[in-house]
């Protein structure tokens, strides 16, 4: 997939994954625009470590493992970061959140394709 395509699936996930979370804890909107940055930088992350050089540039990066582990993390980061309006110092895992969600969005999508992702 293009890199376009990927920042607008990240996008979309953050919003979609952002807007409950607002409502419910009000969240400051510097904190979700940092988020929104992460999710969008962790959403071309994998291209970064891994140029598409070839058709088949897929490796560790692109991996189902990589995968399952940037949903674990997300799930960990968004947990403490539904905690953030008891404990203000977890903001940063919110923020942090926002990357493996744009992570998983991108893997997710990447596994659409005729190429999928390898083990």
């Amino acid at each position: 997939m293009r890199r376009n395509t990927h920042l607008l699936l990240g996008a979309l996930a953050f919003t979609a994954y952002t807007y409950p979370v607002y409502l419910l804890l009000r969240i400051p909107p510097d904190l979700i625009l940092m988020g929104l940055c992460t999710a969008l930088l962790g959403s071309v992350m994998p291209d970064v470590f891994e140029p598409a050089r070839t058709r088949y540039h897929r490796g560790l990066g692109h991996s189902r493992r990589a995968l399952r582990g940037a949903i674990e993390l997300f799930g960990v980061t968004a947990i403490l970061g539904l905690f953030q309006s008891l404990n203000p110092s977890l903001s940063p895992a919110y923020i942090v959140s926002g990357f493996f969600l744009g992570y998983a969005v991108h893997l997710l999508a990447d596994s659409l394709t005729p190429a999928g992702l390898p083990a």
